[in-house]
Order: C-alpha cells, then structure tokens, then sequence
C-alpha cells in the first residue's frame, strides 16, 4: 500500500480521494509489524516454502508491475453515465476536454451547430469491436473497478498509419457530423496527432 502511494501506481488504481485512506491503513500495518517484531508477539509457524514464494511473487510485482490494456478493461463495460459532471456548456470549444465533449454532444439535439468548432483533447487509443480507433478516457466514481469508458470518434489523418492500441495522443482539429446508415455522428476531424506520455492521473474522476 505504501510503495503504490509513493511509486504513484496508486493513481492507475483509485480516485485521489480514497489516497490517504490507503496510505493510512498501509503504515499502520507497517507499525503493527514493528510492534510485533519489538514485543516478540508469537506468530502461528510457516512453511519456509509458503514464505519464499509470497517474497519472490512480492518482488516480481514491484520490479515487474503489470501494464493493463485500457482497452481490454473497458471492452465488456457500458459508457460512463455523465451525470453531475461539469458540462463544460459555457467554456471556449478549444478548452473543452473530451469528457466535455462528449457530455456536450450528448444532451444536444442539434449537435451540427457544433460543426467546425475547434477541438483540441486527449486521450487513449481505444479500439472498438468493429476496429475502429476511438480517443477515449475513464472515468472513475471510487476505483477502477467501477471505470466506464467516454470515447470520441476521431477520422485520422490520410497521411499517417492507424495510432496504436492504448497510446496517449493529444488530438487537435475540428468537430465535423459522419452520415452513414444509421443516422449521424459527431466526429473530430483531426489535423494534427501528438503522442504523449501516460498522465499520472490517467483517468477522469
């Protein structure tokens, strides 16, 4: 618990607000073990074996954390339901982020008024089960158990393969509408990609 608060992972695992809660009871186990150890509190007797494998299984994971696919995550979950975050009705387009975004195109019935704004959002790759690749965020009420993914179709540029699954990118260019059988969709027409590193806070709480 307190080599994921200092390390920062805890950040890929819980909404900031439950961190002090995490650290807390992760140095008070860290007492009681001390106390224990000073006191000579007797412990139930183990299996030399038992100890080892829980040591090298502990190292394994601090020097070989493992790296979760977003996209595998949020394959079997719905979309996050945005009530009660900020809408961003009344800031700039360029300053909307993409949970802006897709909240505002959401609640608008008439989302061709939006048609040439300039968007400028991150996020990661998500690939969707028709192989399409999305921008998209998590959101998260408490951890990331409970994350649901926001994402944005994005028509990428002609002039660049397709971005890779999970990878960061900074997306700017402008809203536009794609007609295709099923009615319309409201996609961001991108100009020009940038891959970023991972944000410390990957996801949007």
């Amino acid at each position: 618990m307190v080599h994921s608060w200092t390390s920062g992972r805890l950040h890929l695992l819980m909404a900031p607000v439950f961190h002090p809660l995490v650290l807390g009871a992760g140095l008070l186990l860290c007492l009681g073990s001390v106390v224990a150890m000073v006191l000579g509190v007797p412990r139930r007797s183990s299996q030399w074996s038992a100890a080892v494998l829980v040591i090298c299984t502990s190292m394994f994971t601090l020097l070989l954390p493992p790296r979760p696919s977003f996209t595998t995550l949020v394959s079997q979950r719905p979309p996050a339901q945005l009530d009660g975050l900020a809408a961003g009705f009344g800031l700039p387009p360029q300053e909307r982020d993409l949970v802006d975004w897709v909240r505002l195109l959401r609640s608008s019935t008439q989302p061709q008024l939006f048609r040439g704004e300039p968007v400028q959002v991150e996020g990661f790759v998500l690939v969707t089960a028709t192989g399409e690749h999305h921008l998209a965020q998590l959101v998260v009420r408490c951890c990331l158990a409970d994350a649901t993914p926001v994402q944005l179709a994005v028509q990428w540029p002609d002039d660049a393969p397709p971005p890779e699954q999970d990878q960061w990118l900074r997306v700017e260019g402008e809203m536009d509408l794609l007609h295709h059988s099923e009615g319309t969709q409201p996609v961001v027409v991108a100009h020009a990609v940038t891959v970023i590193p991972k944000p410390r806070q990957p996801f949007r709480t």
